[in-house]
């Protein structure tokens, strides 16, 4: 199952991760089944007002919480983040 959101930057600003080349990483395993994560930034989205994330788990809570993950301590944790929306 794959999930995506947009991620946006803080109130008036840019999204700080958007100007940083998009890429994937995949973490998947035997032991905890499918992880891919998908970041696409401006070079995909043409637009640095957000970040697109697309996550494929096993399931969709699984997607969700990597998903909550990334936003607090991995992609963006060194991000200033506002609102978030999954399309």
């Amino acid at each position: 199952m794959t999930r995506t959101w947009r991620v946006y930057g803080a109130e008036g600003h840019r999204q700080r991760e958007s100007f940083e080349k998009s890429y994937t990483w995949d973490f998947s395993n035997e032991k905890e089944g499918t992880r891919i994560i998908e970041v696409r930034n401006a070079d995909k989205t043409g637009t640095n007002d957000y970040t697109e994330v697309a996550i494929t788990c096993d399931t969709a809570e699984k997607c969700y919480a990597e998903f909550m993950g990334q936003l607090t301590d991995g992609i963006f944790e060194n991000r200033r983040t506002g609102k978030y929306e999954e399309i």
